[in-house]
């Protein structure tokens, strides 16, 4: 087995970090939040190209993913495809577009030693509050 790539490690300190903004690995006594947070959205690049990857759902490409499980031993790991919405609330693959990000049921499988580079995300970009329009008399 070759050895793990630094992607592999990078993405088992997210999980353990993901673990811990969500309280699964640790109960705080005196932090308390209102907003419950539980995914570092990020983005992977291919070792053989400058682009993001993309995974598809329902006909839309997306490069911002979930990390939801990881085997250490194979370095390959569960990513969940999170869904860009716009700022009206309607699914996006443009970047420029992208008002948040969506949690979806659709998962795939990757090998880490296939990555070169991860961009985390701020936390923000998911499940933020579409803002409301009122609408022009």
């Amino acid at each position: 087995m070759d050895k793990p790539s630094c992607i592999c490690h990078a993405m088992k300190r997210l999980l353990k970090e993901q673990q811990i903004i969500a309280g699964i690995d640790m109960e705080f006594q005196f932090i308390c939040s209102a907003k419950k947070v539980d995914t570092i959205p990020f983005m992977l690049n291919a070792t053989n190209k400058n682009k993001p990857f993309r995974a598809f759902y329902n006909c839309i490409a997306t490069p911002f993913f979930r990390l939801e499980k990881m085997d250490e031993d194979t370095c390959c790991a569960q990513l969940s495809l999170l869904e860009a919405v716009d700022i009206e609330g309607n699914p996006t693959d443009s970047c420029d577009d992208l008002f948040t990000l969506r949690k979806t049921k659709s998962c795939i499988i990757v090998n880490l030693n296939c990555f070169c580079a991860i961009t985390p995300l701020p936390l923000e970009c998911v499940n933020r509050p579409l803002p409301i329009i009122e609408p022009k008399c």
